[in-house]
C-alpha cells in the first residue's frame, strides 16, 4: 500500500516536472547577402551596437527635435508604457502568492439554532448575539513549483511588454523619419516645379516677343503655353503631399496637426545620409530586434505556464489557521474564555479530476507550440526585412548618383537651348525638349533622394533600432 502510493507520487512528480528554460537557437546565415558597396558587415567585436530606439544623428536639428517629441509625447508610446506598468503590477501580485495570505475580519450575527439539529434537546433555543473579531491565514507550500512557475511566467511577460514598447518606439521613430523625409522630398519637388515654371514663363515671354516682332510663330507660343500649363498643374498635388506629411508628423508627435504644420512650412533640404554603414552579424542583428526578443520572451511565458499546469497533477499542501475572539456582547470581546484559534495543514489533490488537469496541460503545450512557431516565423521575417532593406538602401543611393549626373547635364542643355533659340540658331522644338528633359531629371532626382532617405528609415527599423557606429556623414 505505502509502496504503491510512493510509486504513484514519484510518477506524478515526473509528469509535473519541467526542464529549465533555454532560449531557442536562431538559425541564421553567417553573413547578410546584400552587404557590399555602401554597407559593410563587420564582426560584432569591432563595432559598438546601441540597443535602443534612438535615431542616429543625420545633422538635421528639426528632425532631432521631432524625434525627442515622438519618444516623449506620442500617445501609442504612452499606451505601451501603461501596459508595461500593468504587467509589472501583475508580476508583483503573482509573487505575493509565495507568501501567506492574512485576512482580518470582524462582524456581528444574531442567530437562533434549530432544535432539529440537536435531537436530545427539546423546546426552542433562545436568540443569541455573536460578536466576532480576528484573522484568517493560509499559505500554500509551493513544493512542486506551481506558484514559482506562475511568477516566472509573469516576469517573462513583463519582458514581452518592454520589448513591445521598444518595438513601438522603433516603429514610430522610423515612421516619423519616413514622414519627415517625404515632407522634405515633396518640398524639393515643389521647388523644382516652381523653378521650371519660372523658366518656362520666361521662354513663353520670348516666344511672344518674337511673335510680335514677326520672327516667331503662334505655334511656338501655344506649345510654350501648353508646357507651362502642364508644369503648373503638377504643383497642387505636390502642395497636397506637403500638407499631408505635415499633418502626419503632428499626429506622431502627439500635437494638433495644424499647429505642427505651421512649424514645418519653412523649406529645408533633405539631410545628408552616411556614405557607409556598418552592420553586425545576422545573429546579433536578429536577436536584438525587439519583435524577435518579444517573441522569445512570449515563448518563455508559455513554457513556464506549462510547468505550472503540470504541477496540478500533484497535491497542493497549504497551512491554514485562524485566531480571534467570539463573545455574546461587544464589551466581552477579549475577556477570558472568548479567545479561539484553529490551525492545521490542508491537502488537496484532484485525484478524480486528472482528466481535466491533462486537458489544461495539453492546452498549455499547444500554446507553447504556437509561440515556438511564431518565434521561428518572426526570425524569418526579420531576416527578410533586413536583406530587403539593405538592398533597397544600396540601390536607391546608386540611382541617386546616376540621376545627379543626368540632372546636371539636362540643366546645362536647357540653358544652351534657350541661348541658341534666342540667337536664332536653333528652333523652338529643341527648347521645349530640353526644358521637358530638365524638369523630368530634376523631379526624378528629388524623388530619388526621397526614396534613398526613406530607405534609410526602413533600414533603421529593420535593424530594430540597434544602430552600429557609422562613418562620418557626407553630403551627396
Amino acid at each position: 500500500m505505502y509502496k504503491a502510493a510512493f510509486l504513484l507520487s514519484a510518477a506524478l512528480a515526473g509528469c509535473a516536472s519541467a526542464p529549465g528554460y533555454r532560449p531557442p537557437e536562431v538559425s541564421v546565415p553567417a553573413a547578410f547577402r546584400e552587404t557590399r558597396d555602401t554597407i559593410v558587415q563587420v564582426p560584432d567585436t569591432q563595432t559598438a551596437v546601441t540597443a535602443t530606439a534612438s535615431w542616429p544623428d543625420v545633422g538635421d536639428t528639426t528632425l532631432a527635435r521631432l524625434m525627442k517629441e515622438v519618444a516623449r509625447a506620442n500617445l501609442d508610446v504612452r499606451a505601451a508604457e501603461a501596459r508595461v506598468l500593468g504587467a509589472r503590477s501583475a508580476r508583483t501580485e503573482a509573487a505575493f502568492d509565495l507568501a501567506p495570505t492574512v485576512t482580518l475580519g470582524g462582524g456581528y450575527t444574531r442567530q437562533r439554532l434549530s432544535a432539529a439539529a440537536f435531537p436530545i434537546g427539546t423546546g426552542t433555543f433562545p436568540d443569541q448575539d455573536i460578536w466576532d473579531g480576528g484573522f484568517d491565514a493560509s499559505w500554500e507550500l509551493d513544493l512542486f513549483g506551481r506558484v514559482r512557475r506562475n511568477v516566472q511566467a509573469q516576469g517573462a511577460f513583463v519582458a514581452v511588454t518592454q520589448e513591445d514598447l521598444r518595438d513601438m518606439q522603433v516603429s514610430l521613430t522610423a515612421e516619423l523619419a519616413r514622414a519627415y523625409f517625404e515632407l522634405r522630398g515633396a518640398q524639393e519637388q515643389l521647388s523644382v516645379a516652381q523653378r521650371n515654371a519660372e523658366n518656362q514663363r520666361r521662354t513663353l515671354l520670348v516666344t511672344r516677343q518674337r511673335l510680335d516682332a514677326g520672327r516667331g510663330t503662334a505655334f511656338d507660343t501655344e506649345r510654350a503655353q501648353a508646357q507651362l500649363s502642364f508644369t503648373l498643374a503638377s504643383i497642387p498635388p505636390l502642395e497636397s503631399r506637403v500638407r499631408q506629411a505635415q499633418y502626419q508628423i503632428g499626429v506622431l508627435v502627439g500635437r494638433p496637426p495644424a499647429a505642427v504644420a505651421a512649424e514645418l512650412d519653412a523649406v529645408a533640404p533633405l539631410p545628408a545620409l552616411p556614405a557607409t554603414l556598418l552592420v553586425t552579424s545576422p545573429d546579433s542583428v536578429v536577436r536584438q530586434r525587439p519583435d524577435v526578443a518579444a517573441a522569445e520572451r512570449q515563448l518563455a511565458v508559455e513554457r513556464a505556464l506549462v510547468g505550472s499546469a503540470k504541477a496540478d497533477y500533484l497535491p497542493r499542501i497549504s497551512l491554514g489557521g485562524s485566531a480571534g475572539y467570539s463573545a455574546s456582547s461587544f464589551d466581552a470581546l477579549g475577556d477570558r474564555g472568548t479567545f479561539r484559534y484553529a490551525v492545521g495543514p490542508i491537502i488537496s489533490w484532484p485525484a478524480l479530476n486528472l482528466g481535466r488537469v491533462k486537458a489544461r496541460v495539453d492546452v498549455s503545450r499547444a500554446r507553447e507550440a504556437e509561440a515556438q512557431a511564431q518565434y521561428n516565423q518572426t526570425v524569418l521575417r526579420a531576416l527578410e526585412e533586413v536583406e530587403s532593406s539593405l538592398v533597397r538602401y544600396r540601390t536607391t543611393r546608386a540611382r541617386v548618383e546616376r540621376i545627379q549626373d543626368a540632372a546636371s547635364a539636362s540643366e546645362r542643355a536647357a540653358e544652351l537651348a534657350r541661348l541658341r533659340f534666342s540667337s536664332g540658331v536653333a528652333d523652338f522644338l529643341q527648347v521645349l525638349d530640353a526644358e521637358r528633359t530638365q524638369l523630368e531629371a530634376q523631379d526624378q532626382l528629388a524623388q530619388g533622394r526621397t526614396e534613398a532617405a526613406t530607405a534609410y528609415a526602413a533600414l533603421y527599423k529593420a535593424l530594430g533600432g540597434n544602430w552600429p557606429n557609422e562613418t562620418p556623414t557626407v553630403g551627396e
